[in-house]
C-alpha cells in the first residue's frame, strides 16, 4: 500500500513538473526570452556576463541621461541662434527688396520724363511743427539744389524746397495749407488752383469754371503755368465735386498719389524747361 501511494505521489509530482515546465517555457517563448534560457543551458558563464553586461548598460545610461539633457540644450540653443540669425537675413532681404523696388519705381518715372534733369535724396526726417507740412532731405545746397525746386516721388509731385543747409533741405508738401500749384484735370481739360488743406491731408482745387464737367477720378496734374512746376506732374485724382450752379466756380476734392507717412526716397527736379510767358509781360506795340 504505501509502495502504491509513492509510485503515485511520485508519477503526479513528474505531471506537475512537465507541466510547469511547459508553462514556463511558453511564457519565456511569448516573451521572447526562450533563446536566453538555451543559451544559458548551452553556455551559462556567457549568459551570466551577457546578462551583467546588459545590466550595466542600463546603470550607464542612466548614469549618462544628464550629460545627454545638457548636450541637447547646448544643440537646441544653437538652432535658436541659428533661426535668430535666419530671421534677420529675412528680414534684411526684405528691406533691401523694398528699397529695389522704390529705386525702380523711380527709375520708371525718370524714364517717362527724360526732358527733366533730377537729383534722388533720402528722406530723413519729418517737420512735427503744426504750422507747416514739411519733410526733411539729405541733400542741401553743396548738392546744387536751390529754393523753388520741385520734388517727387515715384507717384507723383509731393512739394518744393522751401529752404536749405549745406547738406540738407526742408521741402514743404503740396498739402501744406501756403501751397498753391497751377493745375490742369486730364479728362475735361479743366485748370485751377490746387491748395493744400493742412492737417487732414486733402487737397483742394479751386476756381474751376462751370462750363467743365468734371469726373470722378480724373487725373490731376501740373499745368506748368507760372513756370514754377513741370508740366503734366502727376499730383493725384477727383475724388469729390463741389459744383453749385448758384456759383461762379466749382471745386475739386483731390487724394494725392503719394502717401506721404511713407516716403523713403523721393527726386529733385534740378532743371527744366519752364513755359515761357516773359512775352506776355511787355505791352504790346502798336
Amino acid at each position: 500500500m504505501n509502495l502504491n501511494d509513492a509510485q503515485r505521489r511520485i508519477r503526479w509530482t513528474t505531471v506537475a513538473i512537465l507541466l510547469g515546465v511547459s508553462i514556463l517555457l511558453s511564457v519565456l517563448d511569448s516573451t521572447g526570452n526562450l533563446d536566453l534560457l538555451f543559451g544559458f543551458m548551452q553556455d551559462p558563464l556567457t549568459a551570466v556576463a551577457g546578462w551583467t553586461s546588459r545590466q550595466t548598460d542600463t546603470v550607464a545610461d542612466a548614469l549618462s541621461g544628464p550629460r545627454d539633457l545638457d548636450e541637447a540644450r547646448t544643440e537646441i540653443e544653437a538652432l535658436q541662434a541659428q533661426l535668430e540669425a535666419l530671421e534677420r537675413e529675412n528680414e534684411e532681404l526684405r528691406e533691401i527688396q523694398g528699397e529695389w523696388q522704390i529705386l525702380q519705381d523711380l527709375f520708371n518715372r525718370a524714364r517717362q520724363t527724360p526732358e527733366l534733369r533730377r537729383q534722388t535724396a533720402n528722406v530723413i526726417g519729418y517737420d512735427t511743427s503744426p504750422a507747416v507740412r514739411s519733410i526733411i532731405i539729405d541733400k542741401g545746397s553743396d548738392d546744387g539744389l536751390r529754393v523753388g525746386m520741385p520734388v517727387e516721388s515715384s507717384r507723383g509731385l509731393i512739394g518744393r524746397i522751401f529752404r536749405t543747409t549745406q547738406n540738407s533741405a526742408q521741402v514743404v508738401l503740396i498739402t501744406d495749407n501756403a501751397s498753391a500749384i497751377p493745375v490742369r484735370l486730364g479728362t475735361s481739360r479743366a485748370t485751377g488752383s490746387l491748395k493744400g488743406r493742412g492737417a487732414t491731408g486733402d487737397l483742394i482745387v479751386d476756381w474751376i469754371d462751370l462750363k467743365f464737367q468734371l469726373e470722378l477720378g480724373e487725373v490731376v496734374l501740373t499745368s506748368g503755368l507760372g513756370g514754377d512746376f513741370p508740366q503734366d506732374v502727376v499730383i493725384g485724382r477727383v475724388v469729390q465735386v463741389d459744383r453749385n450752379e448758384a456759383e461762379l466756380f466749382q471745386q475739386a476734392i483731390v487724394q494725392p498719389a503719394t502717401d506721404f507717412d511713407t516716403m523713403e526716397i523721393v527726386f529733385v527736379i534740378t532743371d527744366f524747361n519752364p513755359i515761357d510767358t516773359s512775352v506776355f509781360e511787355s505791352p504790346t506795340e502798336n
